[in-house]
């Protein structure tokens, strides 16, 4: 009785497993629809960037991989792309477009929240609509930097609180919060962009460098 007890109970955790890995699929899908490309213009966000060829860059927070892909083309085949998320369910989904798309210079990094983990320093952290999700965040950048190469930054693109229930759940964060975050962990602004409707962009290196 105990064992088809324990074995019940086994098989609905598994089941529930299942439809949670299923809604993570389903919702990091939507985040790659081809209509964002309208509103979140990636080809200027790159452009932005400068990315020089063969540089290495982290996508934090990569999601289902929308920029990761054009970080990739970036860098070119000399350099890495590390796809960073702390959700397996995306890195499973990065993992099978890079290799539909032959990109060797993608790799999928599992993180946890309080470490990137990456394998090696890089020129650029790059963060699209995950700053906010993140807790703790002075701390954390600040023990990013050793991550960073000599004249490394730090790109946060996010979403601006607007509305009278915009930002009451997290969702959101003013740019001024996230620059003064990041002057708290060591961190300087160098540039503010007003490139997409309802998001800002600042760009931050190490204060020391």
């Amino acid at each position: 009785m105990i064992h088809n007890a324990l074995r019940t109970r086994m098989i609905l955790t598994l089941i529930v497993s299942l439809g949670l890995t299923g809604c993570a699929e389903v919702a990091y899908e939507r985040l790659n629809d081809p209509s964002r490309d309208t509103w979140q213009k990636p080809q200027g966000v790159i452009e932005t960037l400068s990315i020089a060829p063969g540089s290495r860059v982290a996508d934090l927070g990569a999601g289902g991989g929308y920029f990761t892909w054009h970080l990739a083309k970036a860098v070119g085949p000399r350099g890495t792309v590390y796809a960073v998320d702390i959700n397996k369910a995306a890195l499973d989904m990065i993992f099978k477009e890079m290799v539909a798309r032959g990109t060797p210079n993608v790799r999928p990094v599992r993180a946890t929240p309080n470490d990137p983990r990456l394998p090696e320093p890089v020129d650029l952290v790059f963060s699209c609509n995950t700053y906010h999700q993140m807790i703790d965040r002075d701390v954390y950048f600040r023990s990013l930097a050793s991550s960073l190469r000599p004249g490394g930054r730090v790109a946060i693109l996010d979403f601006e609180p607007r509305g009278f229930f915009s930002g009451m759940f997290g969702n959101r964060i003013a740019k001024e919060d996230v620059r003064l975050e990041m002057e708290a962990a060591g961190y300087r602004l160098v540039d503010d962009h007003q490139l997409i409707d309802q998001q800002h962009f600042q760009i931050f290196e190490a204060a020391d460098s």
